[in-house]
């Protein structure tokens, strides 16, 4: 494992704060990155959402770090590094009801 990477999760990605939003039609992610000043913003049709998983990113001196995948049409996207798995997992099963939902009322 490279030194940056390690960097990246002790220092960077605390200051890293993660707003989604899933709608009838559309979705928003926002991360605000605190450090920076800046914020990124994707966005999309809530109709593509494939659904959420937890999945592991690395192991920092054998401790393992969880990140939540969002799976949008052939893009995937994470959030919430820094987490405990518990919350990444409870998290996933919110995104991934809402999906369901916004599928259901397409049908």
């Amino acid at each position: 494992m490279s030194s940056s990477t390690i960097l990246q999760t002790a220092i960077y990605d605390p200051f890293v704060a993660s707003v989604l939003t899933i709608g009838e039609y559309a979705w928003t992610i926002e991360k605000n990155y605190l450090r920076k000043a800046k914020t990124k913003r994707e966005e999309g049709n809530s109709y593509s959402l494939r659904g959420s998983s937890v999945e592991l990113v690395m192991l920092v001196n054998n401790n393992p770090k969880y990140e939540l995948k969002l799976f949008d049409g052939d893009k995937t996207i994470g959030i919430g590094r820094g987490l405990d798995v518990e919350e990444l997992e409870y998290l996933s099963g919110v995104i991934n009801e809402q999906i369901s939902e916004c599928s259901r009322k397409k049908q």
